[in-house]
């Protein structure tokens, strides 16, 4: 599937929604697709005592699926002023999310923008596990 054919597919889930309390859901939108191939989608809720990113949502159905494994990514907000889609990065809750469902997901493609397409592994400093110091007496 072509980049802007997922922005696109997110974008169409976007479903603003400010509830009684002024907590806004639905404002980002997100579209996973599986190694299986399937894409999945999410959006965001937000709630007092806890938020859920698009991204986690996506994955969330993904993983009911019974798939851990990502291919591709991206989520997307709508700018109310100007009408103007915005590509998102992955908060750093999302991309550790990502990472801790399967190591494989390091070599995921995250969509930040039209033609700028980067792996998780490259999102997250410092992903790998560290080289031990050297044993020496302090």
């Amino acid at each position: 599937m072509k980049t802007m054919d997922l922005i696109k597919q997110a974008s169409e889930r976007l479903r603003p929604y400010t509830d009684t309390r002024d907590r806004l859901h639905g404002d980002v939108a997100s579209a996973v697709i599986s190694k299986s191939g399937q894409v999945y989608y999410g959006v965001c809720v937000d709630t007092s005592g806890w938020g859920l990113c698009a991204e986690r949502s996506a994955l969330a159905a993904m993983v009911t699926d019974g798939f851990y494994e990502i291919d591709t990514v991206v989520a997307v907000w709508r700018d109310d002023k100007t009408g103007k889609l915005h590509v998102l990065p992955p908060c750093g809750i999302c991309r550790n999310f990502m990472r801790e469902l399967d190591e494989n997901n390091l070599e995921a493609d995250v969509i930040l923008g039209k033609e700028n397409v980067k792996k998780l592994k490259d999102l997250i400093p410092y992903h790998e596990w560290p080289e031990p110091l050297e044993e020496k007496k302090f």
